[in-house]
């Protein structure tokens, strides 16, 4: 029997192991922190998060969120979630918690793994899935030791784990992305002041659009992804992108003045310079409630700007203005990072500038035995890691014959020219966000596996209904053949 390790135990992990132990395989976990759910775990979820995506979209195909759960649940709910879910496919004993990888080597049969400070173990296939979200970004930014000597207190986004470290403080935000601009809407109610820097306006979208549609109906439709420049247009795209070029160009320009107007943007100052089509992306921000109205109100006080330095308690900033506050709050993200791989493996599924370069996202053909998954970040992670993990487990059993490496390799580069020369948007997050081609992506995959791609023979119906995570339930349960 092969025995599998996972690395980590987030969305990514839980739903892989579940579908290799559901196959047969001998199945261990490791998580470095003390609990399941990766970002969704308290210690690294900042107070007052909440799901971009819908409640019903943000599930795995055959455990659906429970009913009383809010449209857009909180981090305590889907870290419980996770939990019930790791419960219920008795993924729980398997699971290893503060418990690292420190090193791995391959012998040519299998993975040698350092585990913590001296134990090894062997494994036959390894499946990495510590995602996009490994390590916090902070930016290293001139004197700010000198502000945490005169009292003042620094913390990425993801440390701020309870509103006691906001209420009644004067707080700076720093970043324009979801942690960012939640955590200045809730100082902006509990805090004394609040301030938010931010060196671009970026596009954000209502969870209601002219608050009477939600967004699940314009964002999560495979009629809404045709509108993007895709790398392998359908038919449909084809003609859409050539002879209906006029009407995809008044189509974004007709969401942008319904954004405009219903936000308020050019009231709040915050009107982006950038198409909103070429930022659609997996970093696409869901408007925390009210907080385009707070920043209109003054609620919140918003500056344009970058930092240039601290000066004690001071906050210098490139436009010249100052602020004192008592926090400061870095919003500015994650870092994909693998340090247990050794640099000659790391350049192998990298490219110069970081890139990782991925067959499906998910393995590199010179790469032996090792697959990646929750490297195919989407709008609805839940469900594009599942897939991932029945296509990986197809191909670790067997059923799932790949085509010949230079193909693939073909396919890698063919990818990589895109994201460079045609939509650079794409090269956020490493590389590793395949929306807004979610539905490509999952298509791929299921191809790939012989399964259907449609829950139904209804074509208007399947292109214009959202992304339901329970038609994949029935259809990847469905016997794969090789391709």
């Amino acid at each position: 029997m092969k025995h599998i390790l996972i690395i980590g135990a987030g969305i990514s992990g839980l739903t892989t192991a579940k579908v290799f132990l559901q196959k047969g395989f001998l199945v261990t976990v490791l998580e470095k922190s003390q609990g399941i759910g990766g970002v969704w775990h308290k210690s690294r979820s900042y107070t007052g998060v909440t799901t971009q995506t819908t409640r019903d979209e943000y599930a795995f195909s055959d455990f659906p969120m429970p009913r009383d759960y809010p449209l857009w649940p909180t981090g305590v709910q889907v870290e419980e979630y996770l939990r019930q879910y790791a419960i219920h496919f008795g993924v729980m004993p398997h699971i290893r918690f503060g418990t690292s990888v420190q090193s791995m080597s391959y012998d040519g049969f299998n993975w040698k793994v350092r585990i913590g400070d001296s134990e090894t173990g062997t494994f036959s296939y390894v499946v990495v899935c510590t995602g996009t979200f490994h390590e916090s970004y902070t930016p290293k930014i001139p004197g700010i030791e000198s502000f945490r000597e005169a009292g003042g207190t620094a913390y990425h986004s993801s440390e701020v784990t309870s509103s006691e470290q906001l209420a009644d403080k004067d707080v700076a935000v720093v970043g324009f992305a979801k942690s960012a601009t939640d955590i200045a809407n809730t100082a902006s109610e509990i805090g004394k002041s609040c301030t938010l820097i931010y060196r671009k306006a970026q596009w954000k979208v209502p969870r209601y659009f002219g608050n009477l549609i939600n967004m699940k109906y314009l964002l999560f439709s495979r009629f809404s992804e045709a509108f993007f420049e895709s790398g392998k247009k359908t038919w449909f795209q084809h003609i859409l992108h050539s002879v209906g070029r006029p009407f995809v160009w008044m189509h974004w320009r007709t969401l942008e003045l319904l954004l405009k107007k219903q936000f308020e943007l050019k009231k709040c100052g915050m009107v982006p310079t950038h198409r909103i089509e070429d930022q659609i992306s997996c970093s696409l921000g869901v408007e925390p409630v009210n907080f385009y109205k707070k920043v209109a109100n003054k609620e919140i006080n918003s500056i344009c700007t970058e930092v240039d330095r601290f000066e004690g308690r001071q906050m210098i900033l490139k436009n010249g203005q100052i602020v004192r506050p008592e926090v400061v709050v870095f919003g500015t993200g994650f870092r994909q990072r693998l340090p247990f791989l050794s640099i000659h493996y790391q350049e192998m599924i990298t490219d110069t500038k970081g890139m990782y370069t991925l067959y499906r996202n998910i393995l590199h053909p010179d790469l032996p035995k090792m697959g990646f998954i929750g490297f195919n970040s989407s709008l609805f992670t839940t469900l594009t890691s599942e897939v991932a993990a029945h296509w990986l487990s197809s191909h670790v059993k067997g059923d799932l014959i790949l085509p010949p490496v230079e193909d693939i390799l073909l396919d890698i580069e063919k990818m990589a020219h895109w994201r460079s020369e045609v939509r650079p948007i794409a090269a956020e997050f490493s590389g590793l966000c395949v929306a807004p081609f979610n539905f490509q992506h999952l298509d791929d995959m299921m191809s790939d596996m012989g399964l259907r791609r449609q829950a139904s023979r209804n074509f208007l119906y399947e292109f214009f209904k959202p992304i339901n995570p329970k038609d994949y339930k029935k259809m990847l349960s469905a016997k794969s053949k090789a391709i």
